[in-house]
């Protein structure tokens, strides 16, 4: 842990031995981003990880804080190549404020001097949260940051937000789904971080036009979640069983209860289809209960959690791919998810709803096919017209490929993000410097 403090709690052991860290040169000009997370390795943000490399294989420098230690026990084999080093950020707030302005005393040692607005903000925010922005705000300055990136405009957000008001340094954020969509979400803290951003990155067209009508001066671009496609080759599914496979978190936005209902119904059909679905989550009990239910038990698979390369396995080896999403009675709702997009590079043609960034990359009868969420006869129709013709699977194939190739290439994502960085940094190199002493963060 780079943060040297004797009153910091000791960080929970990683599920398994830390990656081993190399430090790397500093990327162009010096500059170094620092990226900041709820939780580091999680292997639900794979995102997360392809984003590092293709930076660093493009010659950035980054360095990564998580607000988290991780809890999962399954990595992406990808972690080996991220050279990125990880600071696990304390976040037991012994002694309250306490331990805010305890940080705030080594900042100044560090020869950082947070100006008036940025302890009106830290006042402001929970002391939970505040804690972690100075613990953040340290860390930047030991680091040498000189960006601060925030993946999730929830948590991570506020605390960089926080952060980059202490420190001065400039800072973007990316929005995905829950983060903005969920009744949970404080309108108010929201507010701020897409206000005070200097750059705000939306994972899809959606997102992006949601933000902008209720955030008219949040600096918006969006920047799709890419792909490594040189780890996925596409194959034909034209010949492939009858299999429909399905991957996910077993929580509700994903509609694996609608995705059951399908099978039921085409199995009522006389439709010889099997079901292999892979996740794991709250929802696993209540879905088992209603496999039993509908007498799925011979046909319908519940796998658990796959490491990623038997997920890639498990989409070469199915006909068609069903992403049913729903928004949930919470307003939790995917922005789009990646294993859509690894489905399409590998060849299997999606079926899924017109939900958020969906329809941004399974364009309905083009990539792959959309019907109504929570729709299960609509569903079926869809899995038993594609089950049933290998023509049209391949024709669909080819485009899905094709159209990931051209809009998800992490590749991209990757130069985009160094343009929005490149951009946040001229824009702070010609504005007019504050002559208020207040408003200064060094000496």
């Amino acid at each position: 842990m780079l943060l040297s403090d004797p009153l910091a709690p000791s960080v929970p052991p990683l599920v398994q031995p830390p990656l081993p860290v190399v430090a790397g040169a500093r990327g162009p000009g010096g500059a170094v981003v620092g990226y900041v997370v709820k939780s580091y390795p999680r292997f639900s943000e794979t995102f997360v990880v392809r984003e590092l490399v293709a930076r660093e294989e493009a010659g950035e420098r980054c360095v990564v804080a998580s607000l988290r230690p991780p809890r999962d026990p399954r990595f992406h084999a990808l972690l080996a190549r991220v050279q990125a080093p990880v600071t696990y950020v304390p976040d037991d707030v012994r002694g309250g404020l306490v331990r805010v302005w305890e940080g705030l005393a080594a900042l100044r040692t560090a020869g950082v001097v947070p100006s008036r607005a940025a302890l009106d903000a830290l006042l402001d925010e929970e002391p939970a949260v505040a804690a972690q922005a100075v613990g953040v705000a340290r860390w930047a300055a030991e680091s040498g940051v000189t960006h601060l990136h925030a993946h999730f405009a929830s948590l991570p957000g506020r605390t960089t937000r926080l952060a980059a008001l202490l420190t001065g340094l400039p800072w973007t954020v990316t929005a995905h789904a829950k983060d903005v969509f969920h009744d949970d979400v404080d309108p108010r803290r929201l507010a701020a971080v897409m206000a005070d951003a200097d750059g705000v990155v939306a994972v899809s067209d959606m997102t992006t036009a949601w933000l902008a009508q209720r955030h008219p001066a949040a600096r918006l671009h969006r920047v799709h979640n890419g792909l490594d496609l040189a780890e996925l080759v596409r194959s034909s599914p034209a010949r492939r069983p009858a299999v429909v496979a399905a991957v996910g978190r077993l929580v509700p936005k994903k509609g694996f209860d609608v995705l059951l209902d399908a099978v039921a119904l085409l199995r009522g059909r006389g439709v010889d289809v099997r079901l292999r679905l892979a996740g794991a989550g709250d929802g696993a009990a209540d879905l088992a209960r209603q496999v039993e239910r509908l007498g799925l038990r011979s046909v319908v698979e519940l796998l658990g959690p796959l490491p990623q390369h038997d997920v890639v396995a498990l989409l070469r080896g199915a006909a068609v791919f069903a992403a049913p999403c729903v928004v949930a009675d919470d307003g939790d709702r995917d922005g789009l998810p990646t294993v859509v997009l690894e489905s399409l590079a590998t060849g299997t043609p999606v079926v899924s709803t017109p939900v958020t960034g969906i329809p941004e990359a399974v364009v309905d009868g083009v990539t792959g096919l959309l019907v109504p969420e929570r729709d299960a006869t609509a569903l079926a129709d869809a899995l038993q017209r594609l089950l049933a013709d290998g023509e049209e699977r391949e024709r669909l194939s080819r485009a899905g490929r094709a159209h990931v190739e051209q809009r998800f290439d992490v590749r991209g994502q990757a130069a985009a993000l160094r343009a929005v960085t490149a951009g946040v940094a001229a824009a702070r190199a010609a504005a007019p410097t504050s002559t208020d002493p207040t408003s200064g963060v060094t000496p």
